[in-house]
């Protein structure tokens, strides 16, 4: 077994996963520049810096969540390990994104805010972290 968690035999969903977290981490230090850097008077809705900041704090913490869990993925349960990645993603994006959008510009799809998609993605992130959890516990034993 090679030393590198992410070698030529990793499907490709784990290393998809690993690059999206890697790119929103990436992102996520930007909006995080933005919010601390942006004049109140651009964010689109009173407490936008506070929202803009939760949506990153968010972000970033599940960025980093889903470099491990890719980077682990060999240890844990595959079939789990691979719906809680990719929970973990779409959760991510039903979450940051819409706050990050009220925040900003305050975006409305049709007569509704965006923002009543991100407890989907709330949702779907805890989702994936049980995934995880589970995908723990099926591994044979002394694998950890």
């Amino acid at each position: 077994m090679s030393a590198n968690p992410i070698r030529p035999g990793t499907p490709d969903l784990l290393r998809g996963s690993f690059v999206f977290a890697a790119l929103s981490a990436a992102s996520g230090v930007m909006l995080g520049a933005l919010s601390a850097h942006l004049p109140d008077r651009l964010f689109a809705v009173p407490g936008g810096r506070a929202m803009l900041h939760s949506a990153v704090e968010i972000q970033m913490w599940h960025a980093l969540g889903l470099c491990l869990l890719s980077l682990n993925a060999a240890r844990l349960s595959p079939r789990l390990i691979r719906m809680a990645c990719l929970c973990m993603a779409v959760g991510m994006v039903l979450f940051c994104v819409p706050v990050t959008l009220l925040a900003l510009f305050d975006l409305k799809l049709g007569p509704v805010s965006i923002g009543r998609i991100a407890p989907y993605g709330g949702t779907m992130l805890m989702i994936a972290w049980c995934l995880a959890a589970v995908s723990a516990l099926k591994v044979r034993p002394g694998f950890f």
